[in-house]
């Protein structure tokens, strides 16, 4: 009766320890979730923030661009996001039972060569050269169809129409070169991050993060690039720039005043 009693003891128990380490893999694989579903959701930001930035840039409103580029450089930024994935890969470790990753390994990001850093760049020097490419073929178009009409006052008003243009999609084109960052970082680094992590692939995941942040650098100079853009835009003619134009005179007057 004693080896019954004892043996329905250690069935006990062992029903006790199984139930107590389910339950510890449950936390376990909850904690990671959560912890990987704030780099699962920096794609929705993205795509948000590509979705403001169309409506900003059509408004010239530079202030939103501005900080909407902040937000690009915040939701990529590797001090953030590196904490949080050393905690996924030590969760992750921990829940399947699997080799503990080297602290040192994960300590710190890697350096990235330059051909990783494949995210989309733009400079005042490239984006000028492009337009000024544009602007040629646009007004060799228009001397050849005005001149051959014989009408100077018409080829002179197309000119000038096609300078002003020029100028405006330049501005366009450099607030642009921020959304197609956010859809880069989207589209080409965020499942791959999230994949690597799932995974345990440490080196795979640490090179990722590195590219991401490495993109997200590019926010801030890419909004400078829009900047001088757009400021050129307002000199070249107020009134295009919309409400936005509108309330940058009527500043300039107040300022007359004082």
């Amino acid at each position: 009766m004693s080896e019954l009693t004892n043996l329905v003891a250690k069935l006990e128990r062992q029903v006790r320890e199984a139930e107590e380490a389910h339950r510890i893999a449950n936390r376990l694989w909850d904690a990671c979730e959560e912890q990987l579903d704030e780099i699962r959701y920096i794609p929705s930001t993205l795509f948000e923030l590509s979705s403001d930035l169309d409506g900003y840039i059509a408004d010239c409103d530079y202030s939103a661009v501005q900080r909407a580029a902040y937000e690009i450089r915040g939701a990529t930024d590797a001090d953030r996001l590196l904490p949080v994935l050393r905690q996924v890969l030590l969760l992750r470790a921990l829940r399947d039972g699997a080799t503990l990753p080297d602290p040192a390994a994960i300590e710190s990001l890697p350096e990235l060569p330059a051909e990783d850093a494949a995210h989309p760049t733009l400079t005042w020097e490239e984006l000028l050269r492009d337009s000024q490419k544009e602007l040629e073929e646009r007004e060799a178009s228009a001397r050849q169809i005005w001149c051959d009409e014989g009408d100077e006052a018409d080829l002179e008003d197309a000119l000038h129409e096609a300078r002003t243009d020029a100028i405006r999609d330049r501005a366009t084109r450099a607030g642009r070169h921020l959304m197609e960052l956010c859809e880069y970082i989207a589209e080409e680094l965020c499942p791959t991050l999230v994949t690597s992590a799932e995974n345990g692939n440490i080196e795979e995941a640490l090179k990722t993060l590195a590219a991401m942040n490495a993109a997200g650098e590019e926010a801030e100079p890419a909004y400078k690039v829009y900047e001088v853009a757009l400021s050129e835009q307002y000199e070249n003619s107020p009134a295009s720039l919309g409400a936005m134009g509108e309330h940058l005179m009527l500043f300039e007057s107040w300022l007359g005043t004082q």
